[in-house]
């Protein structure tokens, strides 16, 4: 797992939800969390109380719950980071393979300010998480052009109509 990648994904996330970047001691938990550290062991190595750890985690849990649209902490986060897209798991297609997590390396800071309401995608509404995997998966298809592969194919792996793969084709 490249925990790089997903503190970079996690902070647009907060950032877009909350105006305000991960902390460092934001930063400790989800890698203490994702290395398997408990939270007192985390505030040890950042050197505060185990109790100031939990508070700060309990409010990251929240802000990201909020962001994500989904009840996370650290007992879920990992299966979240997973089943939400965030990582695409064991994903040949988008990015580079890291370990059994492939986190979304094109997702950039303006794009996470384009998914705070949400937007209307074919007619339909749909989640700021819906509309990130969306851009996602578009901005992987000069990648997947450079393979060789056709728009009809492309369209296929990513599930995205032929039209909209046709355009970022351009």
């Amino acid at each position: 797992m490249d925990v790089q990648e997903m503190l970079k994904y996690m902070d647009e996330l907060v950032f877009a939800q909350t105006g305000q970047h991960l902390d460092s001691l934001q930063v400790a938990i989800l890698k203490g969390v994702l290395n398997g550290q408990k939270y007192a062991e985390v505030a040890k190595d950042y050197n505060c109380t185990s109790g100031h750890a939990k508070d700060e985690a309990y409010e990251l849990w929240r802000v990201l719950s909020k962001a994500l649209g989904e009840d996370l902490n650290k007992s879920n986060i990992r299966s979240a980071i997973e089943r939400l897209g965030i990582a695409n798991y064991q994903s040949p297609i988008v990015g580079n393979r890291v370990g059994n997590i492939n986190l979304c390396p094109n997702f950039s800071q303006d794009k996470a300010t384009e998914i705070d309401d949400f937007e209307l995608v074919g007619g339909a509404p749909v989640s700021p998480v819906e509309a990130a995997r969306r851009t996602v998966k578009l901005e992987t298809v000069p990648q997947l052009m450079k393979l060789g592969l056709t728009a009809e194919q492309i369209a296929q792996a990513l599930e995205l109509p032929l039209n909209d793969v046709q355009q970022a084709m351009r």
